[in-house]
């Protein structure tokens, strides 16, 4: 009868939440790892303490708008320059200086022959005519330095090189410079010194002539800069100097001038 009794007996059920004692404690179990916390998210302003934001966009805009005010401030400028420019050119019209040879003179030409060797010893003045043609600014120049040679078919043979004071030139004035140059036993080809012999007892025999200065213009007491420019006259014989009667006579040869030295103009 016990038997049956626990045997009839029901099994009571757990109820929720129930541990059995001889179960560990709920802290010794291990816990998952936490997921890494994110850094509170701050408004741009308080981000970066005492510093304003970048705004990139706003400073390309900047940047963009001054390059437009300088391309605009550079056109006016060149407007400007071009107006007065035109102006100035309208009022002054200005003119290039002419340059002619005046006169050559030998005070002496001797040429000689010795032990098959031929040679000559020459004196000679040129004289260059500057002419001023503008009548409402001067002229200024550095010192000159020219460069005399005899012309002959087979190329210039050079008598040296004579130098002038620089000076200044008035409105529509006419300056002679003197150059004088004395050459000493020059050796040349027999041919040559035979040619230069024939002709300077016919005063065929010509010169050329090579100036290098610096020209400036004056206007109202104050010089501007000075441009370098070659001054080339020749070839001038004996005889076409010995034509000329007075400082302006029209047959004079003219010279041709290159300016800033690879800037031709007749």
């Amino acid at each position: 009868m016990t038997e049956n009794s626990a045997a009839a007996k029901p099994i009571l059920q757990k109820p929720p939440g129930y541990r059995e004692p001889s179960a560990p404690p709920a802290s010794a179990a291990p816990r998952p790892p936490a997921p890494p916390r994110k850094p509170p998210q701050l408004p741009p302003t308080l981000r970066y303490a005492g510093k304003r934001p970048v705004r990139r966009r706003r400073t390309r805009a900047c940047c963009c708008r001054l390059c437009c005010w300088l391309f605009l401030i550079l056109i006016a400028l060149a407007f400007v320059f071009a107006v007065t420019g035109a102006l100035a050119y309208l009022w002054f019209q200005p003119h290039l200086p002419l340059f002619r040879i005046q006169s050559v003179r030998t005070s002496r030409f001797n040429v000689s022959r010795s032990d098959g060797a031929s040679s000559f010893d020459a004196a000679v003045a040129v004289t260059i005519q500057a002419v001023n043609p503008n009548g409402k600014m001067g002229l200024t120049y550095s010192d000159l330095e020219a460069v005399v040679s005899v012309a002959d078919d087979d190329g210039d043979v050079d008598l040296g090189t004579a130098t002038a004071l620089g000076f200044a030139q008035g409105r529509r004035n006419s300056t002679p410079v003197r150059f004088a140059v004395v050459a000493k036993e020059v050796v040349v080809d027999e041919s040559v010194a035979s040619r230069m012999a024939a002709r300077y007892r016919s005063k065929e025999l010509s010169f050329v002539v090579e100036v290098r200065t610096k020209v400036g213009v004056r206007v109202g007491g104050k010089s501007t800069g000075r441009v370098p420019i070659r001054v080339e006259c020749g070839a001038v014989s004996l005889k076409q100097t010995a034509r000329v009667n007075t400082e302006n006579d029209s047959t004079l040869p003219r010279c041709h001038i290159n300016l800033l030295r690879w800037i031709n103009l007749h």
